[in-house]
């Protein structure tokens, strides 16, 4: 089904009550249909029967951590786009995140109103595409309604991001995306990035695919692209 904001459904995972108030008043004036949780068990619960587009995820959660929430999540619903809400600023913190399968995260202290914008980004570029459904690019097919990929005949599964920097490469063989259009692609014009989040998703697909010589090849000092001749 193509993402509609009005129809896009948003979980929000965060135990301080008013701030998920906050959050859920905002999304919910914003044409989202918003359901909120105070702890990681009981969001998963309903994730798990009726999984959402969007799950809006603190990490440090009570007993069950945000990070183990986000592991659980891409186990069943690998296709559900996962923003994190964190107090941890540092990069080693964020890699963290994004490296365990989220598609953005927001530093707190944010603004109600900037977390509505990031989320309307992530659902835009993670929202299925409805032309031209099948990519053929030698090893790897895509269905773009579906939003599946096979790698000689085998399905890789792939979180909505790992899916969006495939697709932009994919879908243009031989160009080369510096670091800082792949970040606009990935989060948007609102997003807080930096250049070692493509890294860090670069490095999960070529690790997926399992192709050797990998056809995303490193462009020296400039990003990405992707090649069909093997080097």
């Amino acid at each position: 089904m193509v993402y509609s904001e009005v129809m896009a459904s948003v979980v929000v995972v965060e135990d301080e009550d008013s701030l998920r108030a906050l959050l859920q008043a905002y999304l919910d004036r914003a044409g989202f249909v918003v359901s909120g949780y105070a702890d990681g068990r009981t969001a998963l619960a309903h994730i798990a029967v009726h999984p959402p587009d969007l799950v809006l995820l603190d990490i440090l959660l009570p007993e069950l951590d945000g990070l183990s929430v986000l592991e659980e999540v891409r186990r069943i619903h690998p296709d559900v786009a996962v923003i994190l809400l964190t107090a941890l600023a540092k990069e080693p913190e964020r890699l963290t995140g994004l490296s365990a399968g989220a598609d953005d995260y927001i530093t707190k202290p944010f603004s109600p109103a900037e977390v509505v914008l990031r989320a309307k980004a992530v659902l835009r570029r993670t929202k299925p595409t409805p032309t031209n459904p099948i990519i053929d690019a030698g090893a790897v097919r895509i269905d773009t309604q579906s939003r599946t990929a096979w790698v000689n005949g085998r399905q890789t599964v792939l979180t909505p991001s790992e899916y969006t920097v495939l697709v932009t490469l994919v879908r243009h063989p031989g160009q080369t995306f510096t670091r800082n259009q792949l970040l606009d692609i990935l989060q948007g014009p609102e997003g807080e990035a930096f250049d070692r989040t493509v890294d860090v998703f670069v490095a999960k697909v070529r690790k997926k695919l399992g192709l050797w010589p990998s056809p995303i090849r490193t462009v020296y000092r400039l990003g990405y692209q992707w090649t069909s001749e093997r080097p």
